[in-house]
Protein backbone atom coordinates (compact mmCIF):
# COMPACT_ATOMS: atom_id res chain seq x y z
CA UNK A 1 0.00 0.00 0.00
CA UNK A 2 1.44 3.44 -0.59
CA UNK A 3 1.91 5.47 2.13
CA UNK A 4 0.60 8.93 3.09
CA UNK A 5 2.72 11.36 3.02
CA UNK A 6 2.38 14.66 5.78
CA UNK A 7 4.13 17.57 5.21
CA UNK A 8 4.33 19.79 8.63
CA UNK A 9 5.70 23.43 7.63
CA UNK A 10 6.70 26.31 9.16
CA UNK A 11 5.70 29.57 7.62
CA UNK A 12 7.85 32.50 7.98
CA UNK A 13 10.94 32.25 6.60
CA UNK A 14 10.33 29.00 5.05
CA UNK A 15 7.10 28.67 3.14
CA UNK A 16 6.71 32.69 3.35
CA UNK A 17 9.44 35.20 2.10
CA UNK A 18 10.87 36.34 5.34
CA UNK A 19 10.37 40.10 4.81
CA UNK A 20 7.70 40.12 2.54
CA UNK A 21 5.67 37.10 3.67
CA UNK A 22 4.92 36.84 -0.18
CA UNK A 23 4.15 33.31 -1.71
CA UNK A 24 2.58 33.96 -5.09
CA UNK A 25 5.44 32.31 -6.81
CA UNK A 26 5.01 28.63 -5.32
CA UNK A 27 1.20 29.03 -5.23
CA UNK A 28 -0.16 26.66 -7.82
CA UNK A 29 2.96 24.09 -6.95
CA UNK A 30 1.51 24.01 -3.09
CA UNK A 31 -1.94 23.11 -4.55
CA UNK A 32 -0.31 20.60 -6.85
CA UNK A 33 1.14 19.08 -3.91
CA UNK A 34 -2.29 18.92 -2.13
CA UNK A 35 -4.12 17.83 -4.99
CA UNK A 36 -1.98 14.37 -5.18
CA UNK A 37 -3.25 13.96 -1.86
CA UNK A 38 -0.05 15.33 -0.13
CA UNK A 39 -1.52 16.45 3.36
CA UNK A 40 -0.06 19.75 4.31
CA UNK A 41 0.07 20.86 7.55
CA UNK A 42 0.92 24.59 8.74
CA UNK A 43 2.77 24.17 12.07
CA UNK A 44 3.47 28.02 13.00
CA UNK A 45 4.42 30.04 15.96
CA UNK A 46 1.48 32.72 13.95
CA UNK A 47 -1.94 32.98 15.70
CA UNK A 48 -5.61 31.27 14.34
CA UNK A 49 -6.31 34.32 12.72
CA UNK A 50 -2.75 34.82 10.99
CA UNK A 51 -2.92 31.29 9.54
CA UNK A 52 -6.72 31.38 8.13
CA UNK A 53 -5.88 34.29 6.58
CA UNK A 54 -3.03 32.54 4.62
CA UNK A 55 -5.02 29.61 3.25
CA UNK A 56 -7.68 32.35 2.43
CA UNK A 57 -4.69 33.50 0.28
CA UNK A 58 -4.27 29.91 -0.76
CA UNK A 59 -7.36 29.29 -1.48
CA UNK A 60 -7.00 25.85 0.37
CA UNK A 61 -8.90 23.98 3.67
CA UNK A 62 -5.92 22.63 5.84
CA UNK A 63 -5.41 21.49 8.96
CA UNK A 64 -2.89 23.63 11.20
CA UNK A 65 -1.35 24.41 14.21
CA UNK A 66 -0.73 27.25 15.96
CA UNK A 67 1.14 29.71 18.49
CA UNK A 68 4.39 26.82 19.00
CA UNK A 69 2.24 23.80 19.11
CA UNK A 70 -0.93 25.25 21.44
CA UNK A 71 -3.69 23.96 19.64
CA UNK A 72 -4.60 21.97 16.56
CA UNK A 73 -7.37 23.33 14.18
CA UNK A 74 -8.91 21.34 11.43
CA UNK A 75 -8.06 17.59 12.00
CA UNK A 76 -11.46 16.49 10.99
CA UNK A 77 -10.30 17.58 7.14
CA UNK A 78 -8.38 14.44 7.29
CA UNK A 79 -11.52 12.20 9.09
CA UNK A 80 -14.61 13.58 9.65
CA UNK A 81 -14.60 11.40 12.82
CA UNK A 82 -11.63 13.70 14.04
CA UNK A 83 -11.96 17.13 16.02
CA UNK A 84 -12.46 20.60 14.32
CA UNK A 85 -9.82 21.49 17.20
CA UNK A 86 -8.08 20.33 20.29
CA UNK A 87 -6.13 22.60 22.76
CA UNK A 88 -3.12 21.53 24.04
CA UNK A 89 -2.32 24.59 25.56
CA UNK A 90 -2.67 26.14 29.17
CA UNK A 91 -4.23 29.86 29.10
CA UNK A 92 -1.41 32.12 28.23
CA UNK A 93 -2.85 34.47 31.25
CA UNK A 94 -1.79 31.04 33.79
CA UNK A 95 0.94 30.56 32.21
CA UNK A 96 2.25 34.42 32.76
CA UNK A 97 1.17 34.16 36.54
CA UNK A 98 3.51 30.89 36.35
CA UNK A 99 6.48 33.15 34.92
CA UNK A 100 6.24 36.06 37.07
CA UNK A 101 6.12 33.96 40.83
CA UNK A 102 8.88 32.13 39.93
CA UNK A 103 11.46 34.70 38.62
CA UNK A 104 13.00 37.29 40.06
CA UNK A 105 12.16 41.05 39.14
CA UNK A 106 15.73 41.83 38.12
CA UNK A 107 15.28 39.38 35.37
CA UNK A 108 11.57 40.11 34.60
CA UNK A 109 12.65 43.94 34.05
CA UNK A 110 15.18 42.63 31.14
CA UNK A 111 11.82 41.05 29.14
CA UNK A 112 9.53 43.67 26.67
CA UNK A 113 6.38 41.52 26.49
CA UNK A 114 5.10 42.95 22.70
CA UNK A 115 1.42 43.23 24.19
CA UNK A 116 2.60 45.42 26.28
CA UNK A 117 4.49 48.02 23.52
CA UNK A 118 3.53 50.53 21.02
CA UNK A 119 1.08 48.75 17.68
CA UNK A 120 4.18 51.24 15.73
CA UNK A 121 7.21 49.69 17.57
CA UNK A 122 5.61 46.49 17.51
CA UNK A 123 5.21 46.56 13.54
CA UNK A 124 8.50 47.12 13.27
CA UNK A 125 9.57 44.46 15.12
CA UNK A 126 7.38 41.58 13.11
CA UNK A 127 8.27 43.52 9.70
CA UNK A 128 4.83 43.63 9.32
CA UNK A 129 2.07 46.60 8.60
CA UNK A 130 0.23 48.13 11.18
CA UNK A 131 -3.07 46.42 9.61
CA UNK A 132 -1.30 42.59 10.30
CA UNK A 133 -0.39 43.83 14.11
CA UNK A 134 -4.03 42.63 15.31
CA UNK A 135 -3.93 39.41 13.96
CA UNK A 136 -0.35 38.77 14.66
CA UNK A 137 -1.51 39.55 18.99
CA UNK A 138 -4.27 37.78 18.40
CA UNK A 139 -2.76 35.12 20.86
CA UNK A 140 -4.26 32.93 23.41
CA UNK A 141 -1.87 30.70 24.79
CA UNK A 142 1.75 32.37 24.04
CA UNK A 143 3.36 35.98 25.02
CA UNK A 144 5.86 36.57 22.46
CA UNK A 145 8.90 38.97 23.80
CA UNK A 146 12.15 41.04 23.38
CA UNK A 147 15.14 40.10 25.71
CA UNK A 148 17.62 42.52 26.60
CA UNK A 149 19.98 40.40 28.88
CA UNK A 150 23.21 38.29 27.64
CA UNK A 151 23.52 34.86 25.94
CA UNK A 152 24.25 33.29 29.22
CA UNK A 153 21.12 34.92 30.82
CA UNK A 154 18.83 33.97 28.26
CA UNK A 155 20.05 29.94 28.23
CA UNK A 156 19.46 30.04 32.36
CA UNK A 157 16.07 31.80 31.59
CA UNK A 158 14.90 29.51 28.74
CA UNK A 159 16.29 26.18 31.55
CA UNK A 160 14.42 27.18 34.28
CA UNK A 161 11.23 27.64 32.18
CA UNK A 162 11.23 23.81 31.75
CA UNK A 163 12.28 23.08 35.16
CA UNK A 164 8.70 24.91 36.17
CA UNK A 165 6.71 23.21 33.52
CA UNK A 166 6.41 26.29 30.82
CA UNK A 167 8.87 27.05 27.59
CA UNK A 168 10.14 29.57 26.60
CA UNK A 169 10.90 29.33 22.35
CA UNK A 170 12.96 31.03 20.14
CA UNK A 171 12.62 32.36 16.93
CA UNK A 172 13.94 33.97 13.71
CA UNK A 173 12.42 38.01 15.67
CA UNK A 174 11.69 36.89 19.34
CA UNK A 175 11.56 34.97 22.25
CA UNK A 176 8.07 33.26 23.23
CA UNK A 177 6.70 32.35 26.73
CA UNK A 178 4.01 29.09 26.48
CA UNK A 179 3.51 26.15 27.42
CA UNK A 180 5.80 23.08 28.05
CA UNK A 181 4.59 22.42 24.16
CA UNK A 182 6.67 22.60 21.23
CA UNK A 183 5.93 22.21 17.25
CA UNK A 184 7.06 18.51 17.52
CA UNK A 185 4.47 17.85 20.42
CA UNK A 186 1.47 18.71 18.32
CA UNK A 187 2.97 17.10 15.07
CA UNK A 188 3.11 14.06 17.04
CA UNK A 189 -0.70 14.78 18.67
CA UNK A 190 -1.98 14.46 15.02
CA UNK A 191 0.21 11.58 13.81
CA UNK A 192 -1.33 9.82 16.81
CA UNK A 193 -4.64 9.41 15.23
CA UNK A 194 -3.19 7.51 12.13
CA UNK A 195 -1.03 3.99 12.03
CA UNK A 196 2.49 5.54 11.80
CA UNK A 197 3.73 2.68 9.06
CA UNK A 198 1.66 3.87 6.84
CA UNK A 199 2.87 7.55 7.03
CA UNK A 200 5.86 9.37 5.73
CA UNK A 201 6.72 12.61 7.00
CA UNK A 202 8.44 15.76 5.81
CA UNK A 203 9.02 18.05 8.20
CA UNK A 204 10.07 21.76 6.67
CA UNK A 205 11.36 25.03 8.61
CA UNK A 206 14.36 27.48 9.19
CA UNK A 207 15.03 28.37 12.68
CA UNK A 208 15.27 26.76 16.57
CA UNK A 209 11.69 26.36 17.19
CA UNK A 210 11.46 23.87 14.19
CA UNK A 211 14.09 21.90 14.83
CA UNK A 212 12.37 19.25 17.55
CA UNK A 213 9.57 18.89 15.23
CA UNK A 214 12.00 18.55 12.25
CA UNK A 215 14.10 15.86 13.83
CA UNK A 216 10.72 13.96 14.58
CA UNK A 217 10.35 13.88 10.57
CA UNK A 218 10.97 11.20 8.47
CA UNK A 219 12.52 14.13 6.12
CA UNK A 220 13.65 16.85 7.98
CA UNK A 221 14.74 20.24 5.56
CA UNK A 222 15.63 23.65 6.93
CA UNK A 223 14.89 26.21 4.39
CA UNK A 224 18.19 28.85 3.82
CA UNK A 225 17.90 31.56 6.23
CA UNK A 226 21.03 33.45 6.64
CA UNK A 227 20.30 34.87 10.29
CA UNK A 228 20.53 31.15 11.83
CA UNK A 229 23.57 29.36 12.67
CA UNK A 230 22.84 25.56 11.26
CA UNK A 231 26.18 24.44 12.96
CA UNK A 232 26.09 21.54 15.39
CA UNK A 233 22.78 20.48 14.86
CA UNK A 234 22.80 16.62 16.03
CA UNK A 235 20.73 15.13 13.27
CA UNK A 236 23.20 14.47 9.86
CA UNK A 237 20.27 13.73 8.04
CA UNK A 238 18.81 17.13 7.34
CA UNK A 239 18.04 18.38 3.58
CA UNK A 240 18.95 21.71 3.38
CA UNK A 241 17.40 24.45 0.23
CA UNK A 242 20.27 26.62 -1.48
CA UNK A 243 17.50 28.83 -2.19
CA UNK A 244 15.51 30.79 0.35
CA UNK A 245 11.58 30.95 0.98
CA UNK A 246 9.33 30.67 -0.58
CA UNK A 247 11.16 28.75 -3.27
CA UNK A 248 13.69 27.06 -1.03
CA UNK A 249 10.30 25.19 0.13
CA UNK A 250 9.77 23.83 -3.39
CA UNK A 251 13.50 23.17 -4.02
CA UNK A 252 12.95 20.65 -0.69
CA UNK A 253 9.61 19.15 -1.04
CA UNK A 254 10.93 18.50 -4.81
CA UNK A 255 13.98 16.88 -4.04
CA UNK A 256 12.06 14.88 -1.12
CA UNK A 257 9.43 13.55 -3.11
CA UNK A 258 12.16 12.60 -5.67
CA UNK A 259 13.59 10.68 -2.77
CA UNK A 260 10.42 8.80 -2.02
CA UNK A 261 9.29 7.86 -5.64
CA UNK A 262 13.38 6.31 -6.28
CA UNK A 263 13.15 4.55 -2.82
CA UNK A 264 9.38 3.41 -2.83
Amino acid sequence: MKKKIFIFTDLDGSLLHRETFNFNIIKSFIKKCHSSGIFIIPNSSKTKIEIENFLEKLGLELPFIVENGSAIYNLYLLDRSFPKEKILSRSKEDLLKIFNENFHDTLKAKIKLLEKMPTKEVAEILGQPLDGIRQAMDRHYTHPFIFNGSESEKLSLIEKALRIGINIQEGDRLLSLGDNLNKSKAMLDVLSYFNRDDIVTIGIGDNKNDIEMLDSSDFPCLIRNNNFNFEGLSNKNYIFSEKEAPLGWQEVVELVLEKIETSG
